[in-house]
């Protein structure tokens, strides 16, 4: 269920003046990848997240979802939302039910599924994100902790059973053990085969997760590509405000040296073949 943005521009209005959030975009998401969208502040970043999933109209250009325009007129915006999942930053406050299995139930109810179907995607989903169901179903989710608050409202739209996941900053506010355990979430996710939009300020989060990241700046798409091939343009980032991953400001500068890491993607990958390289006494 490939998502195309074709000339996709939005401007908000404020009185007499516009404010230009988005323009021409133009970007491919494919089934199945994870990518991340990352850009200074105000680039335009959840802006643009915003139109995957028809909570905004452009101004101009078109959301293409399996080659339907989605802001057509007849398109059904309520079953769209079904297929593509927006997880806001600071998702605990897209929480209001009174218990967990009460707001995790919402979506899958909202899409008039019998009951029993219901009962089995919300255990589903509680159990993808790790949150043991008969300790957890009947608790309030305003009395859990800060990751377990994100673990429900991400399992809410899992529920619902969307082919696409957009993340806007997931990970932003959390202990670093409560990151962790919903980064691992989103990247069994995308091996289980849910196409990701993860939009981070986290770059080694970037590294460790994305294939492809887009890059934008003042409502621009300035750079796309593989993650290797962005991060190695460590100069034109800075420029943009933006840094680099620890690991690839070392992989280049050891590739500099003369030690050949080959084409690798992920961080993970990074430090394999540095391991590999070394192991090898690969100093080329």
């Amino acid at each position: 269920m490939p998502i195309v943005l074709e000339k996709l521009s939005h401007h908000y209005k404020s009185g007499p003046n516009t404010a230009v959030a988005l323009e021409d975009i133009d970007l491919t998401i494919q089934d199945g990848e994870l990518l991340a969208l990352i850009g200074h502040t105000g680039s335009g970043k959840s802006t643009l997240a915003q139109h995957l999933n028809g909570l905004l109209e452009p101004t101009s250009g078109r959301v293409l979802l399996n080659g339907e325009d989605i802001n057509q007129k007849g398109a059904n915006r309520r079953a769209l939302r079904f297929k593509v999942g927006l997880v806001f930053q600071y998702p605990e406050h897209q929480l209001f039910e009174e218990t967990v299995y009460k707001d995790i139930a919402f979506g899958p109810k909202n899409m008039g599924l019998a009951e029993e179907e219901i009962d089995a995607r919300v255990r589903g989903a509680m159990d993808r994100v790790g949150l043991e169901f008969e300790e957890m179903k009947d608790r309030s989710p305003f009395e859990l902790s800060g990751g377990q608050m994100r673990r429900v409202a991400l399992a809410g739209v899992l529920a619902m059973q969307p082919a696409v996941l957009v993340l806007d900053e997931p990970t932003a506010g959390l202990d670093p053990r409560a990151r962790d355990y919903l980064l691992q979430d989103v990247k069994r996710l995308n091996e289980e085969g849910t196409t990701v939009v993860l939009i981070s300020h986290a770059m080694d989060e970037v590294a460790r997760l994305a294939t492809r990241v887009a890059v934008l700046a003042h409502g621009k798409l300035v750079m796309e590509g593989p993650t290797a091939e962005i991060f190695v343009q460590q100069e034109r980032l800075a420029q943009m405000g933006l840094d680099v991953p620890e690991a690839f400001k070392l992989a280049l500068r050891l590739q500099q040296e003369g030690l050949n890491l080959g084409n690798h993607y992920r961080l993970s990958d990074i430090a394999d073949g540095l391991a590999a390289a070394i192991k090898g006494g690969d100093t080329a």
